[in-house]
């Protein structure tokens, strides 16, 4: 066992650890909310952990699912799985090394991918690297999986000064899932900004019943598609709410950067700075 990736049980977490996530007060505002800035996780999480009140992979975790509850991401959806990360079968994997892995590790990682796409009771299945708090190293991370896993680009370009990455893994032969990316980088769209880097897979392809409004290419595994147990007027609420809170965090619309099908989109050096002709607004 490779103990730079770890899998976390949330299972065991006391009230008392979960709430020192939950009392943040949010002071970046984004419309008319407010959220906390990745620093304030950083400075929870590592105390916690100097303290020994739990280990650097369950308090970023912890950290993170706070982050998808508060909503930063727009998306009401993500919300609930959030909340009910545990049943709903949400895991995640932590690789503590910084954005480096080696041949073992990889291995290893791609044994629990595959074995979380096998597993019926597992929905979503998140990445996470507590410790890459820089982007640097972020186009040789995926650049390292793309290579050494499973994960693979179905798009990578370079427009408007910028590194366009579509990272898909195959759940299934025939389905490919839609990885979304979440960083504690400035560059990223505010939807995007969490506390700490994580790739997100929908590990499963879509249910059987899927609400009319979400993306319907059963070739496509989308974080949206996991399935909730809710009413079509509920189902019709929440998707409004979440048109209405993404583009009030975005400051805009949404655009070709922040869809869901864009892992991706790394400011490149002036001296790589060339279009490659492909405009993404186009498709």
């Amino acid at each position: 066992m490779n103990e730079s990736l770890v899998s976390v049980d949330l299972s065991d977490v006391s009230d008392d650890l979960r709430r020192t996530f939950t009392s943040i007060a949010g002071s970046t505002p984004y419309g008319n909310r407010a959220f906390p800035p990745p620093e304030q996780y950083w400075r929870i999480v590592d105390s916690q952990h100097v303290t020994g009140a739990a280990d650097l992979a369950t308090l970023a975790v912890l950290a993170q699912l706070d982050w998808h509850l508060r909503g930063q991401t727009g998306c009401q959806f993500a919300r609930l799985a959030a909340r009910d990360a545990s049943t709903l079968r949400w895991d995640h994997l932590v690789i503590l090394e910084n954005g480096h892995g080696g041949p073992a590790l990889y291995s290893q990682l791609e044994i629990w991918l595959q074995a979380a796409a096998t597993d019926p009771s597992v929905e979503v299945l998140s990445i996470m690297w507590p410790n890459l708090r820089e982007p640097d190293r972020v186009v040789d991370l995926i650049t390292e999986l793309t290579d050494t896993t499973a994960f693979w680009l179905e798009e990578d370009f370079i427009h408007d000064g910028r590194r366009h990455l579509h990272l898909r893994y195959p759940v299934t032969d025939g389905v490919q899932a839609w990885v979304m990316a979440f960083a504690p980088f400035s560059f990223l769209p505010n939807t995007r900004r969490g506390p700490f880097m994580e790739l997100a897979i929908r590990i499963k392809e879509k249910p059987e019943w899927l609400f009319h409004r979400l993306n319907q290419d059963r070739d496509i595994a989308h974080l949206a598609d996991v399935p909730m147990d809710m009413s079509d007027k509920y189902w019709e609420d929440r998707w409004r709410s979440t048109l209405r809170r993404t583009r009030m965090i975005l400051g805009g619309e949404p655009d070709y950067v922040s869809a869901a099908k864009a892992t991706l989109a790394v400011p490149v050096p002036h001296e790589t700075d060339r279009d490659q002709g492909h405009d993404p607004t186009a498709s």
